[in-house]
């Protein structure tokens, strides 16, 4: 096997998910400049989707989205494999509404919009997706 070949299979994964694209490259290129391969769904549904051929070690996903929200997303990936980091992403501020979003569905942890650079290192680190 090539060494790039190798090395991209070793590389983690994550997927980026929200319905704002503008968000999407945000997230994604401050991800990818960790080292990380990613990925992008534009909902729910697609998340779900790409989550079953992808098996991502993280996924940054937003709450609000149209046809699936991120909660609901993140209870089937959890069925389908349940050992991955799951980010839950919202603009939303009452901290008693996030507690049971996050604690229903299994997220790993909430982050608030809008998230910087900083705070996506820490999650990287915290999980051991990166060093």
């Amino acid at each position: 096997m090539n060494l790039l070949l190798k090395k991209t299979l070793q590389m983690k994964k994550a997927l980026v998910v929200d319905d704002a694209e503008a968000n999407r490259i945000v997230i994604g290129a401050i991800v990818e400049k960790f080292g990380l391969a990613v990925d992008y769904a534009e909902d729910g549904d697609e998340a779900v989707h790409k989550f079953a051929s992808l098996t991502p070690d993280i996924v940054f996903i937003d709450q609000i989205m149209p046809r699936k929200n991120g909660s609901d997303a993140i209870k089937q990936m959890k069925l389908i494999t349940p050992n991955f980091t799951a980010i839950l992403m919202s603009a939303l501020t009452n901290t008693e509404d996030i507690k049971k979003i996050v604690d229903s569905c299994g997220a790993d942890e909430f982050l608030p919009k809008p998230i910087s650079q900083t705070v996506i290192a820490d999650v990287l680190k915290k999980y051991h997706i990166i060093e």
